[in-house]
């Protein structure tokens, strides 16, 4: 049985420090850096992601974002366009 993807996300105002990707656990390296992004932001594989919330409080500008708590949630556009966000992140990266 597929696992629920998660619903952390980071949104555009991310600065590309990257203190979510040390912080997202070894084994579920959930994070990545978006590639050719000229300001180094980071997202997450929803699919990955296991909703642990690590990276939440280690953000310094609070880019990332629960779904589930901002009443976005799967089935609905704003979800959707996360989702469409995501898939192009990993489009840049080629996976």
């Amino acid at each position: 049985m597929a696992r629920q993807p998660g619903h952390f996300y980071i949104d555009a105002t991310c600065i590309g420090c990257g203190a979510c990707d040390h912080a997202c656990p070894g084994k579920v390296d959930a994070i990545y850096e978006v590639p050719e992004d000229f300001l180094g932001r980071f997202a997450i594989r929803l699919e990955d992601c296991i909703d642990c919330g690590i990276c939440v409080p280690l953000c310094p500008v609070a880019c990332i974002h629960d779904a589930r708590t901002e009443g976005i949630t799967e089935g609905t556009g704003a979800y959707a366009k996360i989702r469409e966000l995501q898939a192009w992140a990993e489009q840049q990266s080629g996976t």
